[in-house]
């Protein structure tokens, strides 16, 4: 007797449960498409603050023809004792403007284009939904951020070379 009421107890238990995650899902409200276009604007400032430095020193160590670094270490604190901790953030703006722009189109339209996809009785999403969203948002990003982005810092950094006809100088400055 004692364990059939154990066991009657833990089906009970695990059918409130289960009610109770039903419930909790269906409560659940979805995240807006401009809330998550926001979230990746921030995730983009976020990714540029962080990656910076290391394309600094990273530019600067393919630039160095003189052997003036002895190594990664060896360059931030070169450019820390000669420059400035600001220095390792120099050319943030234009990178994390173009981060910002990619990731804010990218998630948002991805939000919007797996809105499209839903099922309409189901309110659920299909694996083939989220791939064409996916795919769909990556090919918008490409068509209209990094490509003219891409091809404005090329047609830049070749206008600089021309006047300067120095990499070294172009580096300094960008």
């Amino acid at each position: 007797m004692n364990q059939f009421s154990l066991l009657s107890t833990l089906c009970i238990e695990g059918t409130m449960n289960q009610q109770v995650a039903q419930q909790q899902d269906n409560s659940k409200k979805s995240i807006p498409p401009y809330m998550k276009a926001i979230s990746g604007s921030l995730g983009g400032v976020m990714e540029a603050a962080c990656l910076q430095p290391i394309d600094v020193i990273k530019t600067r160590l393919q630039l160095d023809r003189s052997g003036n670094y002895k190594g990664i270490a060896h360059c931030g604190t070169t450019i820390v004792r000669s420059e400035g901790v600001r220095a390792l953030w120099k050319g943030l703006t234009p990178f994390a403007t173009h981060l910002t722009l990619k990731y804010t189109l990218r998630m948002g339209s991805n939000a919007v284009l797996q809105s499209a996809f839903k099922d309409s009785q189901t309110g659920k999403i299909s694996n083939h939904g989220r791939l064409l969203s996916g795919f769909g948002a990556g090919v918008l990003e490409a068509v209209v951020i990094v490509t003219p982005f891409e091809v404005a810092f090329t047609s830049l950094f070749y206008f600089l070379y021309m006047q300067c006809n120095h990499w070294l100088v172009i580096a300094y400055y960008w």
